[in-house]
């Protein structure tokens, strides 16, 4: 973790199961709030119009329905990507979380089940596969940023694909966190270096104006494309992964 001293924190309310890293504890107070307050509107944009939670596709609301903060958020991102906005929910709850706990200090990193807003962060991540790797990356920024993987191996979320992770950097997590998903949708189950490099490409032209970069690993292959952190060797521990 560097120089920084930061304390690990669990929280974990229904669907959501998140690991809270904070200088002090109002900033874990502050994170929780805005994490509740996130679900809430969520939820009841949910009530409102059940096929928000359902939708597949890019998200058209009614003209004449006002959005809230949060599911605005997330309709955006999810036109970006051409995907459905629950694409953008962990993301966008850990980006929330991280914009209140900067109110009490610099440091501040939420991690929802993979999807990763930070602010002021100088941390290794390790990247989880069924293999375990141990492949990984550092990352120092003094400013919010963002990681977000999708998976159609590991964990509940909904892939149409068969990469183990695809990884995406940016400053806004909900558009990642959506990438992620989109990139995620295209991996095949019979794909190799070459379709995941020509894959990479064609869907870089649509997502280079709102993201850094993508990482992709599947079995032993690995493709990147943009401004991707040096991959290094490190120590993947299954007991921090944050599950739901």
């Amino acid at each position: 973790m560097g120089y920084m001293r930061y304390r690990r924190y669990r929280f974990k309310h229904k669907e959501t199961s998140v690991a809270i890293l904070a200088e002090n504890e109002r900033q874990y107070e502050l994170a929780v709030d805005a994490i509740l307050r996130a679900r809430r509107l969520i939820e009841e944009k949910i009530r409102k119009d059940p096929y928000f939670l359902i939708a597949y596709e890019p998200y058209e609301p009614s003209e004449l329905e006002a959005e809230d903060e949060v599911t605005s958020r997330m309709i955006r991102a999810s036109r970006l990507a051409g995907v459905g906005p629950m694409a953008a929910v962990a993301g966008t709850i850990s980006a929330i979380a991280v914009e209140k706990m900067v109110e009490a200090g610099d440091f501040a990193l939420v991690d929802n089940g993979g999807d990763i807003a930070m602010h002021s962060c100088d941390v290794t991540i390790g990247i989880y596969t069924p293999l375990n790797l141990n492949l990984g990356f550092r990352l120092k920024h003094e400013r919010f940023y963002a990681v977000c993987t999708s998976s159609g191996t590991v964990g509940h979320s909904v892939s149409f694909g068969f990469a183990d992770a695809v990884t995406v950097f940016g400053e806004d997590a909900a558009v990642a966190d959506c990438f992620a998903t989109r990139i995620g949708n295209e991996i095949k189950e019979d794909f190799g270096e070459e379709e995941i490099g020509r894959t990479l490409e064609i869907l870089w032209e649509k997502a280079k104006d709102y993201i850094d970069g993508i990482l992709v690993v599947k079995g032993e292959t690995i493709g990147k494309i943009g401004r991707v952190p040096k991959l290094r060797r490190v120590e993947v521990k299954p007991d921090l992964i944050t599950r739901g």
